[in-house]
């Protein structure tokens, strides 16, 4: 079974995916990924509260089976901004920063990011279905069977059809890379195994402090197939063991491998 983070880490570089994954290299979290963390369990947290939400309607007996089993919550509490910020204030990470300084500004930064979210939230009316919901996908045409497992950050219900939403914390993509990318296509299949039916919309969500950022975008036939292959080429080449590193600055920059990789690049 592959991870679509294992995935990730091997397009990004298959030296790192060595150092991660086959010798298990332990390893320090970066600040952005401690940021990061918090932000989605922040979300996490949030969007569990609206699949328990009760001013409208009780919760359907789909939704109380998508709720996390460690839920810490009260389901009657109050979907509002400032339970986003408490749940923030819960869900921050101190661990990976340098210093008191950084850790304080980060969670500054956070809580301005966050009701920067609520207002792109109560642009409409929500009906989320699913919250970090769990998937796993087997690949066709693998020699063995091959199973990407992963995590959709949420799903709602429009008018529509599904829509999947993908949240980010890094600077917004281009258009074209949305339509590129890999991890909306396994979630379109994903989802459409989940759920019956092809999403209607796929969003990269970037959150950040100039505003909240939609790439909107959608899968066709084709472009899944395409993921498919690719998934495919990855795993033929972990199978084999190749993990030639690739460095360049931005790769090298914030690998935490990178004191013991002698590919560095910086």
């Amino acid at each position: 079974m592959l991870s679509y983070s294992q995935l990730q880490t091997y397009r990004r570089c298959p030296k790192q995916y060595e150092y991660a994954f086959v010798k298990k290299n332990p390893r320090q979290i970066s600040p952005g990924e401690s940021f990061g963390s918090s932000i989605h369990n922040t979300l996490k947290k949030f969007g569990e509260l609206e699949l328990t939400e009760k001013k409208k309607n009780p919760p359907s007996r789909e939704q109380l089976s998508l709720l996390s089993e460690n839920q810490t919550f009260s389901p009657e509490q109050a979907i509002n901004l400032t339970t986003l910020i408490t749940l923030w204030r819960e869900c921050f990470i101190a661990a990976g920063y340098v210093s008191r300084a950084e850790t304080d500004a980060r969670l500054m930064q956070g809580e301005a990011m966050l009701r920067l979210f609520f207002d792109w939230w109560s642009e409409e009316e929500r009906t989320v279905i699913g919250i970090e919901t769990g998937f796993k996908l087997s690949i066709p045409g693998v020699a063995g069977e091959l199973t990407l497992s992963g995590r959709i950050d949420r799903t709602e219900r429009t008018k529509t059809g599904i829509r999947i939403i993908d949240y980010k914390t890094t600077p917004p993509v281009t258009q074209p890379q949305a339509d590129a990318d890999l991890q909306l296509s396994l979630y379109a299949m994903a989802a459409q195994e989940k759920w019956g039916e092809a999403p209607t919309e796929l969003i990269l969500l970037f959150i950040n402090e100039e505003g909240v950022t939609e790439r909107k975008t959608q899968r066709n036939t084709g472009q899944r197939k395409d993921a498919l292959a690719a998934i495919r080429n990855i795993h033929e080449h972990i199978s084999s063991r190749d993990f030639r590193p690739v460095p360049s600055v931005n790769t090298c920059r914030g690998c935490p491998y990178k004191f013991i990789c002698g590919a560095r690049a910086v």
